[in-house]
């Protein structure tokens, strides 16, 4: 699905109205995990965000905003949005571009992300558009807050876009998450098995967060960073190994959908609980994954729930 949104928002009141109407409704419904919103940064490249994590857009001169006095931090401020009241964050000071003067923004992006709710502040909006996994590159190493990057066609033109690492901003932006991330493991938190869990998540901030976890808890694991290299790996293993499967859903090549209807297929692995990590979460999205075979669907970042839930479902 493309959507093109490229009307300019302050031109009729109620043509704006409807364009923010549309995209909130892409963005409350929509079942796909490979439908990004592509907007534009201050140095004119494209970045992307999956709608599923996108609540709806606001008009930035429309918003009193409470300005930080801490001209160093990433939070500008907060805004009462919904009756919610709302951390704002500037997209260009997080990705380290430069800043433009605040009549030059048009949008702000309000995005949830588990527990956490949050709006950006972007200069404009381009499209709705579908990324396949296998149209992405891996981009984590050149960049350390973007994760991957893919051509799209603007305007019938064939761009680079980058795709930024949304758990990284989350985590740079509330801080006190690191630390509860930090958990201390105690004796009954153990976990007596030599089963070993296979993850894959493209975010290298929380293939080392999980990681760190399993290691506090004793537990044999190996990190993928998308799900084809989980797939291409699950031969190397006897069945009785594995004893738990975690995977994100936005992923290169193969993302957690596909990865969990690939293992679904086999027979041979109907035992095998598969958690899905993600911070995706509308309705339509969670049914289609429990009846793809999901075990469990559990929000990223909250180490404490992913311990129970590592618990629950690890064969032992």
């Amino acid at each position: 699905m493309e959507e093109d949104i490229t009307k300019r928002y302050d031109s009729h009141e109620e043509e704006a109205e409807d364009e923010l109407d549309l995209i909130k409704l892409v963005a409350t419904n929509a079942n796909d995990s490979n439908q990004y919103l592509v907007f534009v940064g201050s140095n004119n490249e494209l970045y992307a965000k999956n709608v599923s994590k996108i609540e709806e857009l606001v008009v930035y001169k429309d918003l009193i905003i409470t300005k930080n006095s801490d001209k160093n931090s990433l939070i500008v401020g907060t805004a009462d949005i919904r009756g919610q009241m709302t951390t704002i964050v500037n997209f260009d000071s997080w990705m380290g571009n430069k800043v433009l003067e605040d009549e030059e923004y048009e949008l702000l992006v309000i995005a949830s992300y588990g527990n956490q709710r949050f709006a950006i502040i972007v200069k404009s909006v381009e499209q709705i558009t579908t990324i396949e996994p296998n149209q992405m590159t891996d981009n984590s190493n050149d960049n350390n807050k973007a994760t991957f990057i893919t051509k799209i066609v603007i305007s019938g033109k064939e761009r680079l876009c980058t795709i930024f690492d949304s758990d990284k901003m989350s985590l740079d932006i509330y801080e006190s998450i690191k630390d509860d991330s930090n958990i201390t493991i105690d004796k009954e938190n153990l976990y007596d098995t030599n089963k070993i869990i296979l993850f894959a998540d493209d975010s290298k901030i929380i293939r080392k967060m999980v990681g760190n976890l399993l290691d506090k808890m004793h537990l044999n694991y190996k990190a993928y960073i998308d799900g084809q290299s989980l797939i291409d790996d699950l031969g190397n293993y006897n069945v009785e190994e594995i004893g738990l499967i975690i995977t994100d859903l936005e992923m290169p090549k193969m993302g957690g959908r596909e990865l969990i209807d690939s293992i679904r297929k086999k027979k041979e692995y109907d035992d095998i609980n598969i958690i899905v990590h993600t911070n995706m979460s509308n309705n339509i999205t969670s049914n289609e994954l429990l009846q793809l075979g999901t075990s469990k669907i559990i929000s990223k970042i909250n180490m404490d729930q992913l311990l129970l839930t590592i618990k629950q479902y690890i064969r032992p």
